[in-house]
């Protein structure tokens, strides 16, 4: 079952889950981000590893859709 992902919460925008693994050791990440390249979130975002990539998934789409809504400007 696929969590939706809610928007960005300063801008508004699209967010996207990722996945990768770390170079030096093949460990499994996830991390959720906007896809607005001058959004603040598009890069500072948390990453969750440790656990399998289901779980590093899951953890990263739950932290990310229960952050504070911060008002979008108009």
């Amino acid at each position: 079952m696929e969590q939706t992902l809610k928007p960005c919460p300063f801008c508004g925008t699209k967010a996207e889950l990722k996945q990768a693994h770390y170079l030096e050791s093949e460990l499994p990440y996830s991390y959720v981000h906007c896809m607005n390249h001058d959004c603040t979130l598009h890069n500072n975002t948390a990453h969750f590893s440790g656990d399998s990539e289901e779980k590093n998934a899951k953890n990263a789409v739950t932290a990310w859709n229960l952050r504070e809504q911060i008002p979008v400007p108009h």
